[in-house]
């Protein structure tokens, strides 16, 4: 069992630099509650070995270890939701010693086999960035004000871990200089510009400080110190992650003798159908004619399921695509099954209650399926 039954009183919200399972463990909070019930109930229903894999790495503390397993207990969920009878990390018969995820068998005895992986926007360097900058953030939150809320506003990364001490010092003695009343008058008199302004820059991460009064009746009560937090904005590219996460797995077990499905959880807010289609059959692009303005779409030849000699890694029968699933959202989280037009074989009729996408006529088709809600037996507005 991944939680034990004990008497919990925390209800603090989760600190930035925690593990989801240090957050989850102890919280008293009622949201919080429903999903270890959730976890806890699929893990029951697994085989003891393939559970205790499933919940060491979710004790770990690296977040990819926890998401990932976080979201092959969601499938197993949702498939068995499906009336599928699932098996864990089955055997092959072609000969590969690899073994993918589940292998599924539906009311009607249809099979195929799922693997999940995730799609990460950000790289290596960019999470330890994010890393570092979390420390920072907790650090903050240390920092004794119970007379404002502090906005942070950030823009660039530190190399190295910052300051944390040296900071909650020129913070502690900026707002001791501060009186939230006097805030307050010039806030309504002169607007947002009014508010007391802190800049403070650290190798190449620059932060600008913003108080916010708190309200005199909610003063001193142990609010979070950070009440706002903004970044620069960056681009994003989505596509490539979502391409190179389905390539990873199309022939990682050979030749099956089954419809094989790849569910990829993408780690991003962002993600969209413009996205999800470049992944899949290639980049959008645009040609202008030379001295016209007309122009030709079409797309690059460097999608998953169509390479520079057309149609490749027609083994992958479907494309199981999520939006940032965690256990927190599980009902409301976009979800859409892409059915692979080249497929060597016919994708399993049970998946077609899933929201999916077909090919017809060169266009693409949209499906609205079950929802996962209902699929996973919650209800709709869970864990709230």
């Amino acid at each position: 069992m991944l939680f034990l039954k004990k008497t919990r009183t925390d209800s603090r919200y989760q600190s930035h630099i925690e593990g989801e399972y240090e957050f989850l463990d102890p919280s008293s909070r009622a949201e919080i509650s429903k999903v270890r019930v959730f976890l806890n109930y699929w893990l029951s229903k697994m085989p003891e070995d393939e559970a205790q894999q499933l919940i060491s790495r979710m004790k770990s503390r690296d977040r990819r270890s926890f998401e990932s397993a976080s979201f092959e207990i969601a499938l197993f969920a949702i498939l068995s939701g499906l009336g599928c009878k699932v098996e864990i990390h089955p055997n092959l018969k072609n000969g590969s010693i690899k073994r993918p995820d589940f292998h599924a068998t539906t009311p009607d005895g249809e099979e195929f086999y799922v693997e999940a992986v995730l799609a990460l926007e950000f790289d290596t360097s960019e999470m330890a960035a994010e890393k570092r900058k979390n420390v920072l953030l907790q650090a903050i939150e240390k920092v004794d004000s119970p007379n404002f809320f502090i906005g942070v506003d950030s823009e660039g990364s530190p190399n190295t871990p910052p300051p944390g001490k040296a900071l909650r010092r020129v913070l502690s003695k900026w707002l001791s200089k501060l009186n939230p009343d006097d805030v307050i008058r010039e806030y309504e008199a002169r607007g947002s510009d009014a508010l007391p302004v802190l800049e403070w820059q650290y190798e190449d991460w620059k932060i600008e400080f913003q108080v916010i009064p708190i309200k005199p009746e909610k003063r001193g009560q142990g609010q979070r110190v950070i009440g706002l937090h903004s970044e620069e904005g960056r681009l994003t590219n989505s596509w490539e992650p979502i391409r190179d996460a389905i390539l990873f797995k199309g022939g990682r077990y050979g030749e099956l003798s089954k419809p094989y499905v790849v569910a990829v959880n993408v780690d991003s807010y962002t993600l969209d159908r413009i996205d999800e289609i470049q992944a899949l059959f290639g980049q959008e692009r645009f040609t202008f004619c030379h001295g016209s303005q007309e122009f030709r779409k079409h797309r690059a030849p460097n999608g998953a399921w169509i390479g520079p000699n057309g149609p490749r890694y027609t083994r992958v029968t479907g494309a199981w695509l999520f939006g940032n699933l965690n256990p927190y959202n599980m009902v409301s989280r976009m979800n859409n099954l892409y059915v692979n037009p080249h497929s060597a074989m016919p994708i399993p009729k049970a998946l077609m209650h899933l929201n999916h996408s077909i090919v017809s006529n060169e266009r693409i088709l949209w499906i609205d399926g079950r929802p996962l809600w209902d699929l996973l037996g919650l209800n709709p507005s869970w864990p709230e």
